[in-house]
């Protein structure tokens, strides 16, 4: 009887214990909005930001646009690119890509990478 008292004092104790944690301690399972929008750009941008032939300029209405536009924080997925990750793609391309897309980044440092003013060209008129 004793050491079923001493496990119901400590299972007592351990949840009083977990329960009084605070809030921000028990985050852990908390969505990481920031790599999973990097992942997705890898999926989706992946022919557009490869650092060999990755071509720039997609069409607004692609996929790897699409992802770009729905992205929640777009500064905040390209810091979250692994080394590994920065040694196939090219941060220049994938800066022009947010550009192409509509969701630029701004003019700060990305993953190491200095991102400078980007302006690209209006789009040509419709019909033309």
């Amino acid at each position: 009887m004793t050491n079923a008292k001493v496990a119901g004092v400590l299972s007592l104790l351990v949840l009083v214990a977990i329960s009084s944690c605070p809030r921000h301690a028990r985050a852990g399972h908390a969505v990481d909005h920031c790599l999973i929008d990097k992942k997705k750009v890898m999926r989706d941008c992946w022919h557009n930001i490869e650092k060999n032939f990755g071509d720039p300029f997609p069409s607004h209405g692609s996929l790897c646009c699409d992802t770009i536009r729905d992205s929640k924080d777009i500064h905040c997925a390209c810091d979250r690119f692994t080394a590994h990750e920065l040694t196939v793609i090219s941060l220049s391309k994938f800066a022009t890509v947010t550009h192409k897309c509509g969701n630029g980044l701004h003019a700060h440092t990305c993953a190491g990478y200095r991102v400078p003013i980007i302006t690209l060209p209006p789009p040509p008129p419709e019909g033309a």
